[in-house]
């Protein structure tokens, strides 16, 4: 209960003593507030009053310096100069510092008289809103202008103008000079009132004539009707807190009206420039006297509980030596502390298994006695770095209690007290299996890669990235590119492959590999480019590499040559398709060409040609000079008849003197009539055989699709019929299917 009273008095004290800090802090704050702002509003108002006693000031020196021109230009002494001089004596006055051009209007607007030359020679200004007003007498003395820009330099100027009349007293002209807004924006540049702050300069019907250090785009713009500058017209001077038309941003604005001038000139300076600092600083503190009232609040709470926390810590200490004994005994490794003595203080149970010696024996025994004589003269060095202020790391192989021998990794680290290094403490760690698996590990690699060097398959491999890790000799002798110089480079500048049928370069499969984490299946579509430029059809696959945990390692490529295979298969697939004596399309390669012939015509609604021809006498012929010179006649033909089909027409080669022409995309028969004409003259004329002169025919047969049948075989077994009928018929002639037509030899 006691306890519990004194608790609750100190506790009470620290809140008493946190609320008087943040009382006398707010005080000081609104204070600072207060000071901060009463500033600003006399540094505006200062700044304001002087703004506008040094633009009364210049627009006096303007206006006076254009009543005497008025006077001179009315003076009847003027008349009587000579022109040359006019100019001279007009513009005899010095203007202010800023002023533009001065001119002199006549009664038309005509510029008569120009203090400066002009880039347009006789400007006119009737429109211009000075000259209408003196013109109709609307004011009287002084005039400012709206804002315009000038036709000189096009900036931005106001024109202060005055009538000026004849010595008969009619109306003359206007005297008038430009006041230049860059000047006064040049004038307010030193004036620096913070971010969304500036100087503005109004007419009295709310024309905006200038906005710094704003741009032009708010020039001409009319505040009229807007409450700041109502307020501004009604009171004519003073201070106030407002939100702006243009922007909606609060601000501080100071104004006045200038004396005898249609102008008001003001300072508008946001609320944020002005008070943000203040802001600023009363967060920072607020924030900080809160945390030393709450700290004030916490450090009773942390008095009051400190009697209670010494108890629970002291039973807490013990529980975690029991639990962390527990730990260290639990542990694979050996753990345990020595003093700079070398007198044990700490040891874990492990040191039974290897010593054969419990953590109680070895308290308090030197190390020499634990580990023998002969060990701790191996790792003395090691332990004299160590009180020397050095972490410790070596390996060593030693054999345990049972005899066994075991490697072994000891980290001695030192414990740096106060007053140096007060002992060291010990981790040994047994790697004895990882050893082991680290040599199984590399004889499994050597023997790895003896078999990649022997293998005649090429074998790539690289990273995840595609960079080439390794290549075996049957890769380096394709591609030319030794694996001291491949290593660490892109696959594709390495094995350079290009497509079989385009030659157009292609990738690496190993990207597709790396990109869809699959293997990509053997493909024979490629062609590798080794560095000497030899070219080889290659077979090449890819898979990917991962690792234990499934992430991509990276990928390997293998490939190997398959140029002579390819050619082999070209040459078997030429040979199935082709008559070996006259190289002519045979009967196999006939009938697929005549499928498609047939396919086509039948979308195009044409005709196929199919002519069936067989020489009349060749078995004589080759009987009776034998079958070289049968063959050579063979040869001879084959190479006559092909030159006189049409393009795309095909002659193949049936079988001993038979030929068959296939003719495709027929507008009408009549064109199968007339090759099979031209056939027959061919083989009319003579063969010269080895200086023997021959003379042989031929008889054709015709047959044509759809009319005469409706696929390869049916047309075939027409166009023999009708061959068969023109031999009947004497030979040297051709007969269609249909036994429409029968020609004789002619």
């Amino acid at each position: 209960m006691r306890d519990r009273l004194a608790t609750s008095r100190l506790l009470l004290l620290s809140l008493l003593i946190a609320a008087g800090i943040g009382l006398l802090v707010a005080k000081q704050l609104m204070d600072s507030r207060t000071a901060t702002w009463q500033r600003a509003v006399s540094a505006n108002t200062n700044l304001v009053f002087t703004v506008s006693h040094v633009l009364s000031n210049s627009l006096r020196e303007i206006d006076a310096t254009l009543q005497r021109t008025a006077r001179r230009l009315g003076s009847a002494e003027m008349q009587q100069l000579p022109p040359h001089l006019h100019d001279e004596v007009v513009f005899s006055g010095d203007l202010p510092e800023g002023t533009g051009a001065a001119l002199v209007l006549d009664e038309t607007g005509t510029v008569i008289h120009a203090s400066r030359a002009l880039p347009i020679s006789k400007p006119a200004f009737p429109q211009r809103d000075y000259f209408i007003a003196h013109q109709q007498d609307l004011v009287q003395g002084l005039f400012i202008s709206r804002p315009f820009r000038s036709l000189v330099d096009q900036q931005y100027s106001i024109a202060l103008s005055s009538r000026w009349t004849k010595p008969d007293g009619s109306f003359g002209g206007v005297v008038v000079a430009t006041l230049k807004l860059p000047y006064l924006r040049e004038l307010f540049s030193a004036i620096e009132l913070g971010r969304d702050s500036g100087i503005n300069l109004i007419m009295a019907d709310g024309t905006v004539v200038l906005r710094f250090p704003y741009s032009d785009a708010d020039t001409g713009h009319s505040l009229a009707g807007t409450p700041n500058f109502e307020r501004f017209v009604r009171e004519r001077s003073g201070v106030f807190t407002g939100v702006a038309a243009l922007d909606q941003v609060s601000r501080l604005y100071a104004f006045r009206v200038l004396d005898g001038y249609p102008l008001l000139v003001n300072t508008a300076q946001s609320v944020d420039s002005i008070l943000g600092p203040w802001q600023r600083s009363a967060i920072w503190l607020g924030a900080v006297t809160l945390l030393l009232m709450l700290a004030c609040i916490a450090l009773a709470l942390l008095a009051a509980r400190s009697l209670r926390a010494q108890h629970r810590t002291a039973r807490l200490l013990r529980r975690t030596q029991r639990e962390l004994r527990t730990v260290l005994d639990s542990l694979p490794a050996m753990v345990a502390y020595w003093d700079r003595n070398l007198l044990n203080r700490f040891s874990n149970t492990a040191h039974m298994r290897w010593f054969g010696m419990t953590a109680e024996q070895i308290h308090a025994r030197h190390i020499q006695d634990v580990i023998g004589m002969a060990r701790f003269a191996r790792v003395k060095p090691h332990v004299e770095l160590a009180l020397a202020g050095h972490t410790q790391v070596f390996e060593q192989a030693v054999p345990d209690a049972a005899g066994t021998r075991r490697h072994l990794v000891t980290t001695l680290i030192p414990d740096m007290g106060t007053g140096g290094v007060a002992g060291f403490f010990v981790l040994v760690t047994d790697i004895t299996d990882h050893k082991m698996a680290e040599e199984a590990l590399s004889a499994e690699k050597e023997r790895f890669r003896v078999t990649l060097e022997a293998i005649g398959e090429a074998v790539v491999t690289t990273d995840r990235h595609g960079h080439v890790t390794y290549l075996n000799p049957a890769a380096s002798m394709m591609t030319g590119v030794p694996l001291n110089q491949a290593g660490g480079r892109p696959v594709d500048e390495v094995v350079i492959m290009e497509e079989l049928d385009t030659g157009d370069p292609c990738a690496s499969p190993i990207h597709t590999v790396l990109a869809q984490r699959r293997a990509v299946a053997s493909t024979t579509a490629s062609v590798l480019i080794g560095r000497n430029g030899r070219r080889s059809d290659i077979e090449a696959s890819a898979s990917p590499i991962f690792d234990a945990h499934a992430e991509l390692m990276g990928a390997v490529m293998v490939f190997h040559d398959v140029s002579h295979a390819r050619t082999l298969a070209h040459q078997m697939a030429y040979q199935a398709h082709h008559d070996p004596l006259t190289k002519l399309p045979n009967r196999r390669l006939l009938r697929q060409l005549a499928n498609q012939a047939i396919g086509q015509a039948t979308r195009h609604e044409r005709q196929v040609g199919l002519l069936y021809l067989d020489l009349d006498g060749f078995k004589h012929i080759n009987d009776s000079m034998g079958h070289e010179a049968g063959d050579e006649l063979l040869v001879v033909l084959s190479h006559r008849l092909s030159a006189a089909l049409r393009q795309g027409d095909t002659l193949c080669r049936q079988g001993g003197d038979e030929f068959i022409v296939l003719m495709p995309e027929l507008e009408d028969c009549d064109e199968a009539l007339a090759l099979a004409q031209r056939l027959i003259d061919l083989c009319r004329e003579p063969v010269d055989l080895g200086g023997q002169i021959v003379r042989l025919s031929v008889s054709i047969g015709i047959g044509l699709f759809p009319d005469d049948g409706k696929d390869f075989e049916e047309l075939m077994r027409r166009a023999d019929k009708a061959m068969y009928l023109a031999k009947q018929q004497g030979r040297d002639r051709y007969c269609c299917s249909d036994m429409r037509s029968i020609v004789d030899a002619v």
